[in-house]
């Protein structure tokens, strides 16, 4: 596995371009104005001034930001899913919005024998594709929506050794719900905008597809996050039992040894299980290192 960051390296480069030309601008300042977005005027002048301060907004630490994420990202969208050089244009625009993520998703689709360029051309492809084929009707946590999307064509192609569950759509919610079950996932509003908790979303469910039930989005930030998504990929990998797995995401949610005693496991046998998880656990997190 090698990477070289080429292919983000080369989008970063085209964007540069793309914010040269002010007349884009003042173009995707007019979609935004239509569909009720406040457009500071300097950001009326470029681009990426403009993208910047549309992700600051998204950023505040409310439901509103969630809300103004949906309503620039849908008027991007409902211009991108057309015909021409200003479909072309919206798409570029929501594609650089969602780099970030494609980043984050490259690096969670990595195995030891991909490329990480092979593996970015395949997820940025795939978000363009669902930006331009994007359905209007899905105005709610639309960069969950994205990912989401991006996720499922991106794992598909790659045959990856996990694909997510295949997400059905409610046209009144307009949220994705896994078939076969009533629940939605969820995206709550965070301080750190809707592109992260989206990825909190994807993270739930790939914790339920490995057999990890009851994980919610919201118990997903900082450490807790990061140790569910590394038993993902452990028990992906089959370096932990599923099993082991879900002894661990209980243990994170008891607290740990207190849990244990209460389930009839002695402090010594508690102590010997965690040196052997730690030592599984040890392999694959420098292996998710690496490849992040």
């Amino acid at each position: 596995m090698t990477e070289t960051n080429r292919v983000f390296v080369n989008l970063n480069a085209e964007w540069a371009l793309v914010c040269a030309e002010p007349d884009h601008a003042r173009l995707v300042a007019g979609w935004l104005e239509a569909a009720g977005v406040t457009v500071p005027a300097a950001a009326r002048e470029s681009l990426h001034v403009l993208l910047g301060h549309l992700e600051q907004h998204d950023r505040a630490a409310s439901r509103d930001g969630r809300e103004h994420s949906d309503r620039w990202l849908g008027a991007l969208l409902a211009v991108a899913v057309g015909e021409g050089r200003e479909a072309q244009l919206a798409a570029r625009v929501v594609v650089q919005a969602m780099l970030h993520g494609a980043v984050r998703m490259t690096r969670r689709l990595l195995r030891a024998e991909r490329d990480f360029d092979d593996v970015a051309s395949v997820v940025v492809s795939a978000l363009y594709q669902v930006v331009r084929q994007y359905p209007l009707r899905r105005r709610r946590k639309v960069a969950a929506n994205l990912l989401l999307e991006t996720l499922n064509h991106a794992s598909r192609e790659l045959n990856a050794d996990f694909e997510p569950e295949p997400l059905g759509w409610d046209p009144l919610l307009g949220q994705p719900v896994h078939r076969g079950r009533a629940r939605c996932v969820e995206v709550p509003p965070t301080a750190d905008g809707p592109e992260e908790a989206a990825w909190r979303s994807v993270l739930a469910q790939r914790a339920a597809a490995v057999g990890l039930p009851g994980v919610e989005a919201e118990e997903l930030a900082g450490a807790r996050g990061e140790l569910i998504e590394l038993l993902v990929v452990a028990v992906a990998s089959g370096a932990v039992a599923t099993s082991r797995a879900q002894m661990i995401a209980q243990d994170i949610r008891d607290g740990g040894r207190e849990a244990a005693e209460r389930r009839g496991v002695s402090a010594v046998a508690w102590r010997q299980r965690r040196s052997r998880t730690v030592r599984q656990l040890r392999v694959v997190a420098d292996q998710w290192a690496a490849a992040a």
